[in-house]
């Protein structure tokens, strides 16, 4: 009986010191990676850290993917990032669960999509992700970013219905419906939004879509 009472305290111990650990790293983390495929890496203070399923994701956390990389990561309040190969991006400002929510990113280059959660339907949330080429700004919305350097190029795609505001020193343009996108070139204003064909709409999505289902 002594023994049997033994363990029991001793697996109570366990289950309070896991979730300890696990209040310690939810008051940092903003969001967790929930599939990967390669071997991404994170920059967190002056450190690389390998990411792979379950990593947790923290503010001015920057996600850096190879060739053969994708990551998907989903965030509190429920907004999915999915950043396809060779990119760069990081999470400078999150408040997900405030009201209004706001999430704002910066990249420098690559593949990437956002669909935020559903607080950021709430009046005045903003998404905000600031680029070499244009700053994005939008509410709630699904959109896709890709950034190709070498060509000094940049493209935005509207994946949602609502309205996405494609800015830079030059001028501006807005993107309204479905499969609309506009691309800007390095020192020029952002084109006037375009249809894209379906065909290309689906390779837009596919590159920053991972292979692996679970």
């Amino acid at each position: 009986m002594e023994i049997m009472l033994k363990r029991a305290l001793l697996i109570l111990a366990m289950l309070l010191s896991t979730a300890c650990s696990w209040g310690t790293d939810s008051e940092s983390a903003i969001g967790r990676v929930n599939d990967v495929k390669g071997n991404p890496r994170l920059f967190r203070g002056h450190r690389y850290l390998e990411l792979g399923p379950d990593s947790n994701i923290e503010i001015h956390d920057s996600i850096i993917t190879g060739l053969s990389d994708k990551l998907q990561v989903t965030l509190r309040d429920g907004t999915i990032v999915r950043v396809g190969q060779d990119s760069e991006l990081t999470i400078q400002e999150y408040s997900g669960r405030a009201r209004p929510a706001r999430l704002r990113l910066t990249s420098s280059g690559g593949q990437y999509r956002v669909t935020t959660g559903k607080l950021f339907r709430r009046d005045g949330s903003s998404l905000e992700i600031g680029t070499p080429v244009v700053t994005i700004l939008a509410g709630s919305a699904d959109l896709l970013v890709e950034h190709a350097v070498d060509a000094g190029t940049l493209t935005v795609v509207q994946l949602g219905s609502d309205s996405i505001r494609i800015k830079n020193q030059f001028g501006e343009t807005e993107l309204l419906h479905q499969g609309e996108m506009s691309t800007i070139s390095f020192g020029l204003l952002p084109s006037q939004p375009a249809q894209i064909e379906k065909s290309e709409l689906d390779a837009a999505i596919e590159s920053t879509s991972l292979l692996i289902r679970r």
